[in-house]
């Protein structure tokens, strides 16, 4: 990288036509910031010494692109300090914080006061504002960035920094975007200008000061890069502080533990299905039934049916009380010959929010995603209607290759995927929202309809028919788009249209098997890219969580993946795309993907070991689907002190189920791997 140059006090690295340029300030507790100029004190180095706070920023040239830096200071009073990067000479860049901000977090496009948005003052928003500061370990990778015309910047800082003085050893840096062309870092956090808990739910900001700290960190700059120099920036940290997860218990073990809570724990008689269940630690710890999961995709149905076909072949003493193929069979006599879609939900069902007027009732289009988000009342989603006809597909491929019958599968997963064909615009667009009267799409807006194209090249390869494979190779396209724009938002209904990562996963699937299918590499560059995205979610690093259980404990978030920047904490869901993942490893001969899929799995393995005892709850086999790296989406409390909780007191059978499907298929990669070893051996 350019030699850094010093100018007035702050730092700057010149390119053709703009610069980029670093500056230091501090804060003490009455919020004020105050620039600490910089001066020469050596090669490289350059030290401060400004209202009672002293010490050194050393820069190391480490590669063309990076160059790596430690931060030191003492003071008279606490202070926290923020190096801060501004890009100048050109219209606002993209910021991108790993699983916080990505861009202005949609602002136009979502309800005021539902997440933070980079975006001015907005009166009556209190999401809205020009700067985001967060927690550096609330960041799937602890860096900011800004992705420019001319190429992309990254700043990147320790998560935590040792001081005896503080609570717990250490106090907690922090990432921040800032318009236009700013971020940065701090050298103790600051939740400014409020803290961010969970949709709609913002308290008091937060911070960390000190007397003294040091942190290390790296700056980044991808001279001529497009958005995706983001990607090599990620790719870089995660090779500095990859931590895999350990665990006790091998694969094959969890994967048991997995199935047999299906089979014992998790179903209700009351309500004839699998259902979620949740009790109240320390008082009350045994696990209960609350709703019935009958919705047919995304939090049910074929993300139950699949992993339980792979069990009940490889594991038959064990007898579920529904099986994968019955679950398949409801979900295919769901078809609303009016809309062309199936009914969202098979059974019993919650509609409406727990608490505020939801309950249960029976079957129908409405499932408990309808209270959260009133648009999508008695309309058929993209999200559950394609993420079911992706599962009808790859279980009859399943069940197909192992001499079964599929046709009714098959046949009720091609008449959805018929409709969406129907509606789908020339560009590829697949819609998010469907009505159940008409076969029209009422909101085109979302991500969701992805999951329709990673049916498609299933049905290709089953029916030969082009029809399959040009739909989707118009929708692979469409999306790619929102990819490399790093901008994929409008999956889940809960979520509003924020940017997520569930939505990925589905591109993921359908790269990969487009791939696979067809051979032409233009899949494989798809699949890199989705994959990389996804990996924008996914911790590199061990977090340290603040709250008890998690607190203290040798749980490591390495692997696991936030679910949005709507719902910020750790859910299993990326577990699904592990043996894609491997694929793409294979392909590339690139062993980062192999690794990343590696650290999912022994995410998992590792967090199902919580279960009892670090829990609190629960057997082994259980999973819910939210554990807490950091201060986002802490509202669980212990119920006998009111402290917040670092996981959910749940067994979400979606969360198992995402996990099992994961375990199962390395289980199933290790054996072929074994198998062809021993063949050309």
């Amino acid at each position: 990288m350019p030699s850094l140059i010093l100018d007035k006090g702050r730092l700057s690295l010149p390119s053709d036509t703009e610069a980029l340029t670093l500056h230091l300030t501090a804060s003490t507790a009455d919020g004020e910031w105050h620039e600490l100029p910089l001066n020469a004190d050596g090669a490289d180095c350059y030290s401060f010494d400004k209202n009672g706070v002293r010490g050194h920023l050393a820069w190391t040239t480490a590669t063309e692109e990076r160059s790596d830096y430690e931060l030191k200071f003492t003071a008279d009073e606490p202070v926290r300090l923020r190096l801060e990067f501004s890009w100048s000479g050109e219209p606002q860049g993209y910021h991108l914080i790993p699983a916080c901000m990505f861009g202005d977090n949609n602002h136009e496009l979502v309800r005021p006061n539902e997440f933070p948005t980079l975006h001015e003052p907005v009166e009556g928003n209190q999401a809205a504002a020009p700067l985001w500061e967060f927690r550096a370990d609330r960041a799937a990778c602890p860096v900011s960035m800004l992705c420019t015309e001319s190429g992309v910047v990254g700043l990147s800082i320790d998560p935590y920094s040792d001081d005896a003085s503080a609570e717990d050893g250490f106090i907690r840096n922090g990432l921040y975007s800032a318009l236009l062309n700013a971020g940065g870092v701090s050298l103790g956090y600051g939740n400014d200008p409020l803290t961010y808990v969970n949709k709609i739910m913002f308290r008091e900001p937060t911070a960390h000061r000190s007397l003294g700290a040091k942190a290390n960190g790296s700056l980044y700059w991808m001279s001529g890069a497009d958005r995706s120099g983001a990607h090599r920036i990620v790719r870089e940290l995660y090779r500095c502080m990859r931590e895999k997860p350990q665990h006790q218990k091998s694969i094959e073990e969890a994967a048991r533990a997995l199935a047999e809570g299906f089979a014992h724990v998790n179903w209700s008689e009351e309500f004839g299905n699998y259902t979620n269940m949740a009790c109240r630690v320390p008082t009350d710890n045994v696990l209960k039934s609350w709703r019935p999961v009958s919705e047919i995709g995304w939090s049910g149905g074929g993300v139950f049916a699949y992993p339980l076909l792979m069990a009940s072949a490889s594991m038959s003493e064990i007898k579920f009380p529904k099986t994968g193929g019955a679950i398949l069979d409801q979900i295919v006599g769901a078809f609303n010959e009016k809309g062309g879609f199936f009914n969202d939900v098979v059974g019993p069902s919650l509609v409406g929010v727990p608490g505020e007027g939801g309950e249960i009732k029976e079957g129908g289009i409405n499932g408990w995603w309808s209270g959260f988000m009133p648009h999508t009342m008695n309309r058929h989603t993209a999200y559950t209607n394609g993420n079911a006809a992706y599962y009808l597909m790859k279980c009859s491929r399943l069940v197909r290759r192992a001499g079964g019958d599929p046709t009714a599968w098959e046949d009720g997963a091609l008449q959805v995927l018929d409709t969406a064909i129907e509606l789908q615009r020339t560009d590829g667009a697949f819609g998010y929202l469907f009505s159940a009267d008409h076969r029209k799409v009422v909101d085109w807006d979302g991500f969701a309809g992805c999951w329709f194209a990673a049916a498609l090249p299933i049905a290709y390869a089953m029916t030969k028919n082009d029809y399959y494979l040009k739909a989707a190779r118009r929708a692979l396209r469409y999306y790619g788009h929102a990819v490399d724009q790093l901008n994929c938002y409008g999956t889940p209904m809960d979520t509003f249209k924020s940017v997520d990562q569930e939505g990925i996963l589905a591109f993921v699937q359908a790269a990969r098997l487009m791939h696979e299918v067809t051979g032409e590499k233009e899949w494989l560059t798809y699949l890199q890219a989705g994959a990389d995205y996804e990996l924008l979610w996914r911790y590199a690093y061990k977090a340290r969580p603040e709250y008890a259980p998690l607190k203290g404990t040798d749980w490591n978030s390495c692997g696991g993946s936030v679910t949005s920047v709507s719902n910020p904490h750790i859910h299993p869901m990326g577990l699904v795309i592990t043996d894609s993942l491997h694929y793409l490893g294979d392909q590339l001969d690139d062993d980062y993907y192999h690794n990343r899929a590696d650290d999912g799995v022994t995410w998992a393995l590792q967090t199902l070991e919580l279960y009892p005892e670090v829990s609190g709850y629960g057997p082994y086999g259980v999973m819910t689907e939210r554990y807490c790296p950091s201060d986002g989406l802490t509202i669980e409390t212990f119920e006998d002190t009111g402290k917040p909780s670092s996981m959910w007191w749940s067994y979400n059978a979606w969360a198992a189920a995402n996990v099992m499907e994961g375990l199962l298929d390395t289980i199933n990669r290790n054996a072929e791997h074994d198998s062809d070893s021993s063949t050309n051996s």
